[in-house]
């Protein structure tokens, strides 16, 4: 007979939550890609493949990407080393919060305005570099995430999805809000692992791991 500690281990479902990998915004001619089209570059392919080594034995059910190609091609480089057959489906509203028309990331100091941008004090109307405020990434982002954990035709889920869509998600599973964005970061090809009791409760188990760099010796943008 199962005693109540290994009831309540049991019924425990896992999630594992993934940044994808480094992406080129720019193709071989330099001309920018459309944010929906940026692809994984040679890097991005390595940190996913590394990814997926990490988590071979992991018997995920169910693989859930945004939707956006660079989810997808990490999401294809990391499910060919799980350990079973698993579904995959594409949620959308997981998609990364978009940046105004006006943001050209090849422009001079445009990497420190974009990291700048997730560590300074966020409230719900700021936007993201003139584009999407954060209120909407939490308005279509946390409910899409709510009723993914509150289906019950998993018990191992995955879902690949943005960094700054990741804040949102592992800022829910803390009990903290948009203030908790810039202290939590979300390298590419990372993986985050929580748990998630039959009460609602998460567990966090793993943060921003990033397998190629565990160290993170090489990591400080």
């Amino acid at each position: 007979m199962l005693t109540e500690l290994e009831k309540v281990i049991n019924a425990r479902r896992r999630i594992y939550l993934l940044r994808h990998g480094e992406v080129s915004y720019f193709d071989a001619e330099g001309k920018p890609y459309k944010l929906e089209e940026v692809p994984l570059n040679p890097e991005g392919e390595a940190q996913a493949g590394a990814a997926g080594r990490a988590l071979s034995k992991a018997p995920v059910d169910l693989v859930v990407t945004s939707g956006m190609p660079r989810t997808i091609q990490t999401a294809e480089l990391v499910v060919e080393q799980l350990p079973g057959p698993c579904r995959s489906e594409r949620l959308e509203d997981l998609h990364e919060i978009r940046p105004g028309d006006s943001f050209k990331s090849k422009e001079p100091g445009a990497d420190l305005a974009f990291a700048n941008s997730l560590r300074k004090p966020l409230a719900r109307q700021t936007a993201f570099l003139g584009g999407e405020t954060f209120g909407s990434l939490e308005d279509r982002g946390l409910p899409a995430f709510e009723k993914l954990i509150a289906r019950d035709d998993w018990k191992e889920l995955m879902i690949i999805a943005h960094g700054g869509t990741n804040r949102m998600i592992l800022a829910r599973v803390i009990g903290g809000g948009l203030e908790t964005f810039g202290k939590l970061e979300q390298d590419a090809g990372c993986i985050n692992i929580f748990d998630l009791d039959p009460d609602g409760s998460f567990l966090l188990r793993l943060l921003n791991y990033t397998p190629l760099c565990p160290d993170k010796h090489s990591l400080r943008l």
